[in-house]
């Protein structure tokens, strides 16, 4: 996670979900119009109902192409608003740590000087503090 650079293989899974997803509409829409042509290449008697059926049959399958590419963009996008807020979560957290562990430094340097000046007190007056 150098640089906010976490999370680069979990963003090259979902964009290799969504092509598989884009490339999978892509083919049944294919499979679709090559059925259309083939029937209508190797059938002199196809009718226009039927021609009818097979065009509606194929609005049907990119309709759902389409929805599914949809789904899968809301999908991307709501897990890039997620990541984009961990990571704002995440900076917000190691801004706290810096700060805390500067103070803690800064505590510590304090803690010895305080000990420097109760030794050197305590050697001046010659007593034991209990």
């Amino acid at each position: 996670m150098v640089g906010g650079r976490g999370g680069g293989m979990g963003r090259r899974h979902e964009r290799q979900a969504l092509m598989v997803a884009f490339a999978l509409a892509l083919l049944m829409g294919t499979a679709v119009y090559f059925r259309i042509w083939a029937r209508q290449a190797s059938d002199p008697s196809f009718t226009a109902d039927d021609r009818e059926e097979l065009r509606r049959q194929f609005e049907q399958a990119n309709l759902e192409a389409m929805d599914e590419s949809a789904e899968w963009r809301m999908k991307y996008d709501k897990e890039v608003e997620k990541n984009r807020k961990l990571h704002d979560d995440l900076s917000k957290v190691k801004a706290s740590l810096a700060g805390t562990a500067r103070r803690l430094e800064l505590l510590q340097k304090d803690n010895e000087l305080q000990k420097r000046q109760t030794e050197s007190l305590r050697q001046q007056c010659n007593c034991t503090l209990h």
